[in-house]
């Protein structure tokens, strides 16, 4: 089975707004303190990641393996999820399936993801402070949920030493009273874009974007007469950009201009310069409910060679041939191009 890695880029952030940079080292930190005593752990709750064990104790996702080195930082994460369609055999030539289903019910379907995290900082550009990071595509474990787990234990890790997180909160106006506050480190993932969206923002050839509200649904019984559809259309214009992610700014402050409007839907469309669609399957109509995910389809990907041996969906320990690929992927100044 051959799987594939993204490629993203790790932004330390704060919250509240403070006066402070946060280094990667504290990421690093909580890393391998809840790992080495073993609570490096979070609870899945719908979308969300709580620290609640009451919730649903199967349903989780913890740290595996770590390993640090003076290079890079290396996570397995495990997920459970009760979920997941249980594994199964088949036997072509008697035709027979069997359903690989452990005796104790404490085990659930569950999957791994390979995490490694450059401890060298970018040091010119847009990304200039990020961390290259390289995140094994496993289904059932998102991004967002690896962003919100390393968050969760960036919480704890707050909350267990507040007087290390302390700082003045930023000012809007200069008038204002200066101010100290406590404050969380946060985690987020930009893409590495590829070079085909990155070329096209920049030069100009993704124009803009229409927003589109309606219904696809039949009102009324099948003999009288009913709307089968009704859109509302906002086309806006942008100039050459090369950060997907201010366009998505951009689109969510419309919405919010806009809220008034209320229809069951709401999508996004790339258009080119001059308004029409834009013909790449790449900047295909994006549902608004994934805007938060939608960078991740310009996401660069690199496919991990076979290794020759059997791979599994699930390890409880680093599978040495991803890690290494991945190790080796950070290395590589061509995926990194920008």
């Amino acid at each position: 089975m051959t799987g594939q890695v993204v490629l993203m880029k790790m932004a330390m952030g704060r919250y509240p707004a403070v006066d402070v940079a946060v280094p990667g080292t504290v990421l690093f930190e909580a890393c391998s303190r809840y790992f080495n005593d073993g609570s490096a752990i979070a609870y899945v709750v719908g979308s969300a990641v709580s620290a609640d064990s009451m919730v649903d104790p199967s349903n989780a996702i913890y740290i595996a393996d770590l390993e640090e080195t003076p290079q890079a930082l290396s996570l397995l994460l495990v997920r459970g999820d009760p979920k997941r369609a249980i594994p199964a055999f088949v036997n072509p030539r008697s035709r027979s399936v069997v359903q690989s289903r452990p005796d104790d019910p404490a085990y659930v379907p569950g999957a791994s993801c390979h995490v490694v995290i450059s401890k060298q900082e970018i040091a010119a550009g847009n990304d200039q402070g990020r961390f290259r990071t390289v995140l094994e595509q496993t289904r059932g474990i998102s991004r967002v949920l690896v962003k919100d787990f390393l968050t969760l234990l960036l919480k704890r890790l707050a909350e267990d030493q507040p007087d290390r997180f302390v700082a003045e909160k930023k000012r809007k106006r200069k008038r204002e009273k200066s101010e100290t506050v406590e404050y969380r480190p946060t985690v987020r993932f930009h893409p590495q874009m590829n070079g085909s969206l990155k070329r096209d923002l920049e030069e100009g050839r993704i124009g803009g974007f229409k927003l589109t509200r309606g219904s696809t649904r039949f009102r009324g019984e099948a003999d009288e007469p009913a709307v089968q559809r009704l859109d509302v259309q906002l086309q806006a214009r942008i100039a050459p950009t090369n950060d997907f992610s201010k366009v998505k700014r951009l689109v969510n402050h419309v919405r919010q201009t806009l809220k008034v409007i209320s229809f069951e839907s709401l999508n996004v469309e790339l258009v080119d310069d001059s308004g029409r669609h834009m013909d790449s399957i790449s900047t295909a109509t994006i549902g608004i409910e994934d805007l938060d995910n939608a960078d991740m389809r310009y996401c660069k990907t690199v496919t991990i060679p076979e290794a020759g041996d059997e791979a599994a969906e699930c390890y409880s320990s680093f599978h040495p041939p991803t890690k290494k690929f991945a190790s080796k992927c950070l290395q590589n100044a061509e995926y990194w191009n920008s």
